[in-house]
């Protein structure tokens, strides 16, 4: 005798109920989220050691460059010591470009691989002289200048110049570079605060001390505190189109454009790898908190934070937590601490201090 329907088994199908389903996305989301972090750092991690090799190159083709012309190159920018007045906070030697303006990073071309660039460069006139003979070469993205870690607007030119004809027509600027020579620091020897501004609290202007990379040439010899340790290039990253140089084109002292377009009213493009005012000074703690770093348009002829050190706008500034990487003029790479002291710093960037460090001071 057949069973009626109503007493057939009830068949029962697999599947997620909505409970369930919604439990298993979220644990799936709380792995994502604790994963998340892992992946980033990793990828920083990568980055930042992409930072250091591009460090180890530009100290490979620096001793290169001192063993075929017995001599470091200059820094492009440098400082006039024929100072009579007042040395104070406020006032003291002062900064010039009268090295050709060219910046360190252009004369190291050709001992890293950067011939070709190199090549397209004539030295006997200003990296954006109004001929455009510079131009091709000055353009040129050098990969080994840019840290990975770095952010800016833009891609890896600055934006057409208005006042480059040249650049104008081309439609797109110059190079970027993330690293400069420290050429100088003015931290206050006696390590108390100068009331100078907030950004650099330390600066004592009257107390300026040249870097290793100064004016003209320098041998090793004259390193008098050891290039193992004398900070020659640091990381400066992320300046871009919306930063302010304090120089004019035409300062104090220094070159001027050979039929440039350039005038003592137009400011000088740091953020290029090129130019000589890519080299800096060093006033105060890395990765400077302060902000703003920039003004607001490109290429502005007047502002409030032309010269203010905040971030990185003139002073050592990395996308890198806790400090910025830094080439010695041995050829090694380490890595200064943000909460580095700045007695410590100021010995770390004079060439002939007499100071005596430790490695572990920083």
């Amino acid at each position: 005798m057949m069973k009626s329907s109503s007493h057939r088994a009830r068949v029962r199908y697999a599947g997620f109920t909505l409970i369930e389903l919604l439990v298993v996305i979220a644990i799936i989301a709380v792995l994502i989220a604790l994963l998340l972090p892992a992946v980033q750092a990793a990828r920083e991690a990568a980055r930042r050691s992409q930072c250091v090799n591009n460090l180890k190159q530009l100290g490979l083709a620096l001793h290169n460059y001192e063993s075929s012309n017995g001599c470091f190159p200059p820094g492009g920018e440098s400082t006039n010591f024929n100072y009579t007045g007042t040395l104070d906070a406020q006032n003291g030697p002062a900064t010039q470009f009268v090295d050709n303006d060219f910046s360190t990073l252009a004369r190291l071309l050709s001992y890293m691989e950067g011939g070709a660039q190199y090549n397209a460069l004539n030295f006997q006139y200003g990296y954006w002289h109004i001929s455009g003979g510079n131009y091709t070469g000055a353009s040129s993205v050098i990969r080994v200048f840019i840290c990975p870690s770095a952010t800016r607007v833009g891609s890896d030119r600055d934006g057409a110049d208005p006042a480059d004809t040249l650049a104008t027509q081309r439609g797109q600027g110059y190079g970027y570079g993330d690293y400069g020579p420290t050429v100088y620091t003015d931290i206050n020897p006696a390590g108390a605060a100068t009331g100078f501004s907030v950004m650099t609290p330390y600066r004592f202007k009257g107390s300026r001390a040249d870097g290793l990379l100064k004016m003209g040439q320098t041998r090793i010899a004259e390193v008098t505190d050891g290039t193992s340790n004398t900070i020659a290039i640091g990381e400066d990253a992320g300046r871009d189109e919306r930063f302010l140089s304090p120089y004019t084109e035409i300062s104090a002292g220094g070159d001027q454009r050979w039929g440039g377009p350039m005038s003592s009213t137009a400011f000088r493009r740091y953020w290029r790898w090129a130019e000589p005012d890519a080299a800096f000074g060093v006033s105060g703690q890395p990765n400077n908190k302060y902000r703003p770093m920039y003004e607001t348009s490109s290429f502005p002829t007047t502002g409030i934070t032309a010269g203010n050190n905040a971030g990185a706008n003139d002073e050592l500034f990395s996308f890198h937590s806790g400090g910025v990487n830094c080439l010695f003029g041995d050829g090694s790479v380490r890595f200064i601490k943000d909460s580095v002291n700045v007695l410590t710093l100021r010995s770390i960037v004079t060439l002939k201090g007499g100071e005596v460090v430790s490695s572990d001071a920083y």
